[in-house]
């Protein structure tokens, strides 16, 4: 402990990506599914490394610098950074959200309201990493325990006071939020989604169940209460039971729900633990359709107010919420409506298709991104559900591998395209098939008119489809006047 004691005093940073490593750092050398970090120590200390982290220590050559053993170095790098960051989320009211669907909108809508009510807010999640008015692309939804104090650091080295971050099954699992501090936790759902996960289904909630155990036993924990494994965390936190038109310790009660936004009454029928938020009703409208935007607002609205913010604020700050990208994003294009969303596990596909209905349309049209390096077993699942929704809602359905805008990955394989179209075939659903984003999207473009309604749906196979659309409808004779100009359906 001396050893590490002094090493952590002269240190000049921490990190287990050995291309990171800069003179003065220490180099924890963490295990992963594909790649050992010992195997890259020898090039961490020509980096610069002063010290070498390790679980096994006996793999590493010599080297010429201390070699630290530790039972498991994963956990040793989230307590170390934490130590040498001086525990940065102490010094923050620091919300953590899991769950399969639902996380980043609610960290967003924490942040904006936050914002709203004059504090200074941070965010960490899928999309980026907000400190303060410093806002950077994300690597990962909860990132590596060494990066992410450090994003708590320069939070509170920037004066934030509040902040939201989306927590992973992977992130728990592999530890990387075991040294934070939260002051409430939410969690909004648990569905299939990451059958990849190693041991299954059944392991990824096993870790998801393991989030009440991070909060302390003091710490709030806001849950969905429609969902029954929800409700099954409950028990391990003293929890806030949210609900829509449902009995539960906060609820909220449909008004409207349209294609322009959600109107719901919020109800809270008793005081909050540890809240001075009396028991009334409240009024809210939020500029985004669907009855899961309404649940995720009702989830961010209790969090908030664990945290401080009146819910009279928040509902002012959601009346004024545009929404997160590809997150049922809408647009307008040539006459079109097009919904993009990042779709990408059977809750998420019927959580759009049900907010569509809503949606007026002439035509129907579809395009799905295949899910890359995930497994067949979520491919087969996704189809499942677009099929049950296609028997249900026919439309003309565009699939695609995404071939030209992924990353390795996040390429699709063999098995994964098979698993999805064998799916569809059997389900007997037509579909085009086009290996590229960009052939999918002229395929979209040709079969959707002026008064269709297009749903641009998947993951990183998709992030580029709402640009490639729209160049392809600019091209287009009966697309060029109007395309190119997306509008908010406020």
């Amino acid at each position: 402990m001396e050893l590490i004691d002094n090493i952590l005093a002269s240190a000049a940073g921490i990190t287990c990506d050995s291309r990171q490593v800069s003179p003065g750092f220490i180099f924890v050398a963490v295990r992963g599914a594909s790649r050992d970090g010992n195997t890259y120590a020898a090039g961490a200390v020509v980096r610069g490394a002063l010290a070498v982290v390790s679980d096994s220590p006996g793999s590493l050559p010599a080297l010429p610098v201390p070699v630290v053993a530790v039972p498991d170095a994963r956990r040793a790098l989230g307590e170390l950074a934490a130590r040498f960051h001086r525990h940065p989320s102490r010094s923050l009211a620091l919300v953590g959200v899991t769950g399969t669907n639902g996380k980043t909108t609610v960290t967003f809508m924490l942040d904006h309201i936050f914002r709203q009510a004059g504090l200074s807010s941070g965010l960490i999640g899928t999309v980026c990493v907000k400190v303060g008015g410093l806002t950077r692309p994300s690597d990962l939804t909860t990132p590596d325990a060494a990066s992410l104090q450090a994003h708590l650091a320069a939070m509170r080295d920037a004066g934030v006071s509040h902040a939201a971050m989306e927590v992973s099954a992977q992130g728990i699992d592999q530890g990387r939020v075991d040294d934070v501090t939260f002051a409430c936790g939410v969690v909004t759902n648990i569905s299939p989604d990451h059958l990849d996960f190693p041991g299954g289904f059944d392991a990824y909630c096993a870790a998801k169940q393991g989030f009440p155990g991070l909060l302390g036993p003091a710490v709030p924990l806001v849950i969905n209460a429609a969902d029954p494994l929800c409700r099954a965390m409950a028990a391990a936190a003293p929890a806030v039971a949210c609900a829509v038109d449902a009995p539960a310790d906060v609820t909220a009660r449909i008004v409207r729900l349209a294609d322009s936004g959600s109107a719901f009454s919020l109800a809270f029928p008793r005081p909050l633990p540890g809240c001075a938020v009396p028991p009334g009703e409240l009024a809210v409208k939020l500029p985004l359709p669907g009855r899961h935007n309404v649940e995720n607002a009702l989830l961010a609205t209790v969090a908030a107010a664990l945290c401080g913010v009146p819910p009279a604020t928040a509902a002012a700050a959601l009346a004024a919420f545009r929404g997160v990208p590809r997150r049922f994003a809408v647009s307008r294009l040539a006459g079109r409506t097009v919904v993009d969303d990042t779709a990408l596990n059977p809750g998420s596909i019927d959580a759009v298709f049900r907010t569509l209905a809503a949606f007026s349309r002439r035509r129907f049209v579809v395009a799905f991104a295949i899910r890359g390096r995930r497994g067949p077993a979520i491919n087969a699942a996704c189809a499942a559900a677009l099929a049950r929704w296609w028997r249900a809602t026919p439309f003309t359905l565009v699939v695609t591998a995404g071939a030209d805008g992924v990353s390795a990955a996040d390429t699709v394989d063999n098995d994964e395209k098979s698993a999805f179209c064998e799916a569809l075939g059997k389900a007997g659903v037509n579909y085009l098939f086009r290996e590229t984003l960009a052939a999918a999207m002229e395929t979209t473009a040709e079969a959707a008119g002026p008064g269709d309604l297009v749903a641009l749906l998947g993951a990183q196979g998709m992030d580029d489809g709402l640009r490639l659309l729209r160049r392809s409808l600019t091209r287009s004779p009966a697309g060029a006047e109007a395309a190119g100009c997306p509008a908010w359906l406020t």
